[in-house]
């Protein structure tokens, strides 16, 4: 099979600063503390906007479409501040406050609809996560172990990131900031 038609996984998401990276990576190592091993325990902090398979000819579009969003989009202060356990879900995550609920889902919803095509799958609603596919005891485990959470950032940038089956994870290998700049009419042609 030619390889440039070769679909592998890849991922959208907002990434937060570094600060916000270890600060998460600080509540997974006290998770493990308590429930050793875990689905997501080694995955960067962030928050998925869509999951998408691309051929290298179809990922070159895609980012080109990203550039194009990111160039005239607006950065701002967001805070992810209730912690979620929850054994429907199976998951232990943090979301953000209203205000910034309100501009991460029109965001995501604006990422989705111009990315949109047969090969993608929306992230859902804004979150990170700490923790997932945890069993009914780890959750309980786990109840009492975190105090309150406060993750507080600039979200300012993208990332693609590709799935490496050796590592088992999602790695970064691109990012996008947003740079605030005007859009021109014309430019919205792009995503149509």
């Amino acid at each position: 099979m030619n390889s440039a038609k070769i679909r592998k996984e890849y991922s959208l998401v907002l990434h937060p600063s570094i600060e916000i990276i270890d600060k998460v990576a600080a509540l997974k190592a006290k998770l493990t503390t308590k429930i050793r091993k875990y689905a997501s325990r080694d995955s960067v902090a962030h928050v998925t906007i869509i999951k998408f398979l691309a051929s290298q000819k179809e990922l070159i579009i895609i980012e080109k479409k990203i550039e194009m969003f990111c160039n005239s989009q607006k950065q701002q202060k967001v805070i992810f501040n209730r912690l979620i356990s929850s054994k429907k879900s199976r998951t232990i995550f943090v979301i953000p406050d209203e205000s910034s609920k309100t501009y991460l889902k029109n965001l995501l919803d604006d990422f989705q609809k111009r990315l949109k095509t047969r090969c993608t799958k929306s992230g859902g609603e804004a979150h990170i996560s700490i923790g997932r596919k945890l069993s009914s005891t780890q959750i309980d485990l786990a109840q009492n172990l975190f105090g309150p959470v406060t993750l507080k950032f600039n979200c300012d940038t993208v990332a693609i990131r590709r799935f490496s089956k050796n590592a088992g994870q999602f790695e970064v290998i691109k990012t996008f900031k947003f740079l605030e700049n005007s859009l021109i009419d014309s430019q919205y042609s792009l995503f149509d």
